[in-house]
């Protein structure tokens, strides 16, 4: 691939959307969720839950008014054989799919579907069942993949000072808003004999198409700069408690650096010429 020559001024809209929110991390779900986190499904609004593979996802339903000398236990069935479990990842024992939590924690296949959800409760009273909901509540969880990115083989831009890279991307995938993890080697030479001089990494939150970065991030002197992706998250997969179930794999991110050439602008010294005889 042909170097691309990097141009002062350009993008210059991106580049401040970007700067907005480089190094800058987009919220997870928090355990336990707060209120806010929490929606209802409905008909008429998120019907569905979408999920990312191998997600750990909460499910709830209100508990039940406390009587005294009744207990309750809350249904957690699902079409796919998973392990209830509480909020914070611990297994959870019950009987014919009750369980006492009307909180708990599933962690979702490692394949893309559709799984059906049913939740119930019944009342007991000395561990004899009384009454249950005439009806369950089910809706649909759609399980679907991990948000994906790369960019052109052997991509590289060249520029005399430290200017804005745009990375167009060949493939994004997955439900915005992105959250990219990157990491920046620097070199003081082109061709590495002198051996790594600095690492820096951060995350980037991409609100368009293209990966930007803008000039600060290459402002360690002249040399080589390998910009490398560590890992993406979308709006999707931030939903998981556990984070580290839905981290990037090789084969979701690019598979070589994208390389920066720095080279030192040359200065113009004082034209010379032979003065006059005396």
């Amino acid at each position: 691939m042909e170097p691309q020559i990097l141009k002062f001024g350009f993008f210059g809209a991106i580049f401040l959307l970007f700067s907005l929110g480089i190094n800058a991390q987009l919220p997870n779900t928090p355990n336990p969720p707060t209120s806010a986190h929490w929606t209802v499904f409905t008909a008429t609004g998120e019907s569905v839950d979408s999920v990312t593979v191998g997600s750990r996802m909460p499910y709830r339903v209100a508990a039940q008014t406390a009587v005294a000398g009744l207990t309750f236990e809350y249904k957690w069935l699902f079409s796919s054989a998973l392990t209830v479990q509480t909020l914070s990842g611990t297994t959870l024992t019950g009987s014919n799919n009750y369980y006492v939590n009307n909180e708990i924690s599933v962690v979702m296949p490692a394949i893309t579907g559709d799984i059906t959800i049913n939740a119930n409760v019944r009342t007991l009273s000395g561990g004899s069942v009384l009454c249950a909901a005439p009806t369950d509540d089910t809706y649909t969880v759609r399980v679907i993949a991990r948000p994906t990115i790369n960019w052109a083989a052997n991509g590289s831009v060249v520029g005399c000072s430290a200017q804005e890279v745009n990375i167009p991307l060949t493939t994004l995938n997955g439900y915005k808003q992105y959250e990219i993890a990157y990491s920046i080697t620097f070199y003081n030479t082109f061709d590495k004999s002198g051996g790594v001089t600095s690492t820096s990494g951060g995350y980037v939150v991409l609100t368009g198409d293209n990966l930007n970065f803008p000039a600060s991030a290459f402002n360690n002197g002249i040399g080589l700069y390998e910009i490398e992706v560590t890992g993406i998250t979308d709006r999707i997969s931030r939903k998981s408690l556990d984070m580290n179930l839905v981290k990037s794999t090789s084969s979701d991110l690019p598979g070589d650096a994208y390389k920066v050439y720095v080279y030192p602008t040359p200065t113009t010294n004082p034209l010379e010429h032979i003065k006059n005889m005396p």
